[in-house]
């Protein structure tokens, strides 16, 4: 059985800060666990049930609490938010014996989950990891979904070299892993002008302590599949990236794909990976212009119906 967190103590303090989190979430919500072939999934529920479902994924190190906190109430509006606890991530969902990289199937899982909503086509968005889910789910079902909004990821090519520099910028701060030094992670992965470790504390505050008792190893279980154009190609007007425009250069091969595939996306300046944390009004304007476009042209089309 894959351990999630590094101890009993360390899990219960991101419990404890992951149910303080909820508290300051401005809308309704339900907690909803789900029984899947690979062990429970939590998910947090926000919106009206009758409006379209929205998945929402997030990043390998984060939990849906903490991720989706700025940004769930304009979501919520339009939607019936869905957010996930990945399976392996340091959130409520828990692994059983088959979460493991010879039998976990991520698309199997993230199609348990939402049969369970009985939705036959859903929205999708998800930040850095998250955004790979949702785009490898799109890629591989295009029918199934909507409208998929990626921010900081989406398809990779070299999945070594991803994940490789995704643990990179964590060191040597993650050698000791001390309240200090992994405030400095925070720093180096957010753009130099941005204020939300000190606009939203709180947020920074839940980050450091998932970064100090989630044991990553269990995410390793995750295993990325590598780009294929042609089957990118298949889901690609229902995709959206954004992309912050801190370290754009180490993200070339990222743009190139971009380019070449002819892929809808928008650089967002002054922001860094925490994307949706650092510019939250920006993106929910983006996430939503982009996501209620099909909806409103059916609605028209309706009204004209009727008329």
């Amino acid at each position: 059985m894959v351990n999630v967190f590094k101890s009993e103590a360390g899990q219960q303090q991101v419990i404890t800060s992951y149910d303080r989190l909820l508290k300051r979430w401005p809308v309704a919500i339900q907690e909803v666990d789900i029984d899947t072939s690979y062990g429970t999934t939590h998910c947090i529920v926000a919106g009206n049930p009758g409006n379209p479902p929205l998945i929402l994924l997030h990043g390998v190190g984060d939990n849906s609490a903490v991720m989706w906190a700025l940004n769930i109430e304009a979501l919520a509006a339009h939607f019936y938010c869905i957010a996930v606890d990945t399976l392996g991530g340091p959130g409520k969902s828990r692994p059983n014996e088959h979460f493991h990289k010879k039998t976990f199937r991520q698309l199997q899982w993230l199609e348990e989950v939402i049969a369970h909503f009985t939705a036959e086509k859903v929205y999708m968005a998800g930040v850095s990891n998250g955004a790979y889910m949702a785009y490898n789910y799109a890629a591989a079902n295009p029918g199934k979904v909507a409208r998929v909004v990626c921010l900081e990821g989406g398809m990779v090519i070299k999945p070594f070299k991803a994940m490789l520099q995704t643990l990179l910028l964590m060191f040597p701060e993650l050698l000791n892993p001390t309240e200090e030094n992994l405030l400095k992670v925070l720093k180096k992965m957010s753009h130099p002008d941005s204020g939300m470790l000190e606009e939203h504390p709180w947020v920074a505050e839940h980050l450091v302590l998932l970064m100090k008792h989630h044991n990553q190893q269990a995410m390793f279980v995750h295993q990325l599949k590598k780009y294929d154009h042609m089957q990118g190609l298949a889901a690609r007007d229902k995709l959206y990236f954004l992309i912050a425009d801190h370290r754009l250069k180490s993200k070339k091969d990222f743009m190139r794909i971009m380019q070449h595939g002819m892929y809808r996306y928008k650089i967002i300046p002054q922001a860094g990976h925490g994307i949706n944390h650092e510019q939250p009004a920006t993106i929910n304007h983006e996430m939503l212009d982009f996501l209620l476009q099909d909806i409103e042209a059916s609605n028209m089309a309706d009204s004209c119906r009727t008329s």
